[in-house]
């Protein structure tokens, strides 16, 4: 398989939503430090879980958000809604309408460095970054990376990948330490509820990114994400399909391992069920890097059935 192409993986999306959200406007300019309020015209929204990526899908309407349902016929309300639009990502965050007031947000580009591009829609609890400091009161972060993650990738931080582009990936990211002020209970009873909220926050994803990234409504589970390297550096990604993923599964699951470290030169990495592999298509070995480290040598007639696998 090449590199290059993903996008057939992505499976079919459902004509409505591309037809809902085909106007839907193109937000591309930066907000810095204040909230916004505005009804803005969806796709589809992927709830945030605080434990784990569950939600689907949902379809709603153009305009407005607020949907009642009566005999049978639905009718529209509309509501204003607090909602943060990164750049031009074609993703924004609708968040619960209590939070009006207490929050802001910085979007940073921190440049570029082996992985690609790094841009970060960051959130904070306006009143402990007034107590403290400019970086502290952060609630949760988008980041784009220009690393390739699966849907159920184990990032270092606590969070999640929300879609998969050909260029790299969005993920949720939550603070990883103490983000309040513990002298002051107020503000950080209002920091901790809020925290406790960010799993009540929808994404909505523009009909364009939807249909041209892999996420929640186009995953397919056990398939295997693999990044190609020269020199350590990724130079690309695929999909494997269904049949493909199970053969290469079954290759790396019949292994015998020795316990530890190896050192070797990878050029592929392996990543599928929430496990990492580093492998070296010059030598057979290979190593799981999550967890015990452990590592195994594959034989001939297996690596010639596992490289057969990306000529295509």
């Amino acid at each position: 398989m090449k590199p290059t192409k993903f996008s057939h993986h992505i499976g079919n999306i459902d004509d409505r939503i591309i037809q809902q959200a085909e106007n839907m406007p193109n937000y591309g300019h930066r907000h810095r430090n204040h909230s916004i309020r505005r009804i803005l015209s969806v796709a589809a929204v992927v709830a945030l879980m605080a434990a784990s990526f569950a939600a689907g899908v949902f379809v709603l309407a153009k305009e407005p958000e607020t949907i009642y349902i009566e005999v049978g016929e639905i009718v529209f309300v509309e509501k204003a809604q607090e909602i943060i639009i990164f750049d031009e990502s074609g993703i924004s965050l609708i968040l619960p309408d209590w939070w009006e007031g207490k929050y802001e947000y910085e979007i940073y580009d921190s440049g570029v460095n082996q992985d690609g591009v790094y841009i970060h829609l960051m959130v904070y609890h306006s009143a402990t970054r007034e107590r403290l400091d400019y970086d502290a009161g952060l609630l949760f972060g988008i980041s784009f990376t220009g690393e390739f993650r699966p849907l159920d990738y184990i990032w270092p931080q606590p969070g999640f990948t929300v879609a998969i582009t050909e260029h790299g990936t969005y993920v949720l990211l939550y603070p990883s330490d103490v983000q309040f002020d513990m002298d002051d209970p107020i503000s950080s009873a209002e920091y901790m509820a809020l925290s406790e909220d960010v799993r009540n926050i929808e994404i909505v994803m523009s009909a364009e990114l939807l249909s041209n990234t892999i996420n929640m409504s186009t995953w397919v589970r056990g398939v295997v994400f693999v990044s190609f390297f020269e020199d350590w550096a990724e130079v690309g990604s695929a999909v494997l399909e269904a049949d493909q993923s199970r053969t290469l599964k079954n290759i790396i699951a019949s292994l015998d391992y020795s316990i530890g470290y190896a050192s070797f030169n990878a050029d592929f990495r392996f990543m599928f069920d929430g496990d990492e592999y580093l492998f070296s298509s010059s030598t057979g070995t290979i190593m799981n890097t999550l967890g015990e480290p452990r590592h195994a040598t594959i034989p001939a007639e297996d690596l010639s059935v596992l490289l057969a696998l990306f000529d295509n």
